[in-house]
Order: structure tokens, then sequence, then C-alpha cells
């Protein structure tokens, strides 16, 4: 059996553990599919199933899924994912061995199809640089937004390496932050640290956290979307668009 067959299957399973297990499944079929950045007509197309019965679903207006609707569900994510390049795939299975997506801790990721700069990265998304400008033609393979509230709250150091550790060449987001103080800080304690930084969800950043991207030689920019969701939506697109 190759790794990537063992890789795939692994994500297999947890994602149909997830739903199978799930208080609300259709629910979770939804946030899965929207992980996976695939339309409900997309899917219903390989599933050879209308729109309507996935839409049913995920409002829990038809039953709890089976066992085989929730394996037909999940292949279909999987197969769709390397039709267009295995890119989302390859972003879970960087964080498999710790349960931070079950916590919702990571909102978003995805690698890229062909590296971009740091800097081409920030331009997209319509960053302020605020320190590091000289770090940001350095390349980026892919991007990880986290929930910063729920990552200081809920992780523990073992935890916190393995995120960082799956960041590396990476920019990695942070949303719902005060003033990025907490964020840099983490940084610091690990090993490994990701190539780009951006703050998203605050108008004004700690003297310390610029401290620390100078000392780390980490660009840090700041993000000003409006909310999580419209930037959730804004990385998605930046995705479809290579």
């Amino acid at each position: 059996m190759s790794l990537q067959t063992t890789v795939r299957e692994r994500l297999a399973r947890r994602i149909a553990g997830e739903i199978a297990l799930s208080d609300h499944p259709g629910q979770t079929m939804r946030i899965w599919r929207e992980r996976f950045r695939i339309p409900q007509i997309t899917l219903a197309e390989y599933l050879n199933i209308s729109p309507s019965v996935i839409s049913d679903y995920e409002s829990g207006r038809r039953k709890s899924p089976g066992t085989n609707t929730i394996r037909r569900f999940v292949l279909a994510l999987l197969d769709l994912d390397e039709r267009s390049g295995g890119q989302v795939i390859s972003a879970f299975v960087r964080l498999m061995d710790v349960n931070l997506v079950d916590l919702n801790i990571v909102l978003a990721m995805s690698d890229f199809s062909a590296p971009m700069t740091s800097r081409e990265f920030c331009e997209r998304l319509d960053c302020t640089v605020l320190s590091g400008e000289e770090h940001l033609d350095r390349e980026i393979y892919g991007y990880t937004l986290v929930d910063v509230e729920r990552a200081v709250k809920e992780l523990n150091s073992d935890a916190f390496l393995k995120l960082f550790g799956a960041t590396t060449e990476r920019c990695l987001l942070f949303t719902k932050v005060s003033t990025g103080r907490a964020a840099m800080i983490a940084i610091r304690s690990q090993e490994f640290k990701p190539t780009l930084v951006i703050l998203h969800g605050t108008d004004r950043v700690d003297r310390l956290a610029l401290d620390l991207s100078e000392q780390m030689h980490i660009p840090l920019g700041l993000c000003k979307i409006a909310s999580t969701e419209a930037l959730i939506k804004k990385l998605r697109e930046l995705d479809q668009t290579g």
C-alpha cells in the first residue's frame, strides 16, 4: 500500500467518523464540503444526484445519512480534490495528528498548486505590511487560518508544536486577534515558524508583536477584511484563481 493511499484512507476515516458521530450530521457534511471548497452542484453532478438532495441533508430536512451515503460523500470529496491537484487533502494531512479541525481552531487551509511570494499573497488579500517588508520576496506554499482565541485557550505545547511545524514555508493567518501579542509570542516559543504572519480582526497591533516580527525575520501583515467569513471567502477565491 502506497503512502498516498494510506494518507487518503486515514483522512477518509476521520471525515466519515466525524459525520457519523455528529449530533447534526448534515451540518457536519456541509462544513466538510465547504472545507474542500466544493459547490453543491459539483458534488451532486459527481454523485449523479440532485443538488436538492445535498441541500436537504445539510439543512436537516432529510433524515440522517446512512453508512453508504456517508462513504459515497467522503470519497467524492477526496476524488474531486485529487482531480484539482489534491491541495486540500495535502493541507489537512499536515494537521491530522492534532485535533485542530475537530476543535474548529483551523478555519481554512490549502496548499498552492505553485508557490507565490509573500508580497503577492499580501497584495491579493489587501494587507498592510507592518514589519519585515525586506523579507516579502520569500515564497510560500500555502496558508493556514487559525482562530487565535481558541488556539491559545485549548492547545497544549505539543499541539502548538505540530501546528507550527505544519506551517513552515506557509502563511499563518490569525483571526479574532486583539493586539497580535499572544500570536507572536506563541510563534517565538516554537522551533518551527511560518514564513509570513497575517493578523485579522484588529485595528491596533501591539508594539511587542512588531518587535518579535523583526527579531524573527517574519513579515507581519494586517488584513482588514470585514469578517472571518469574508476572509475565508477571499482565500477560497484566491485558491481558485491560482
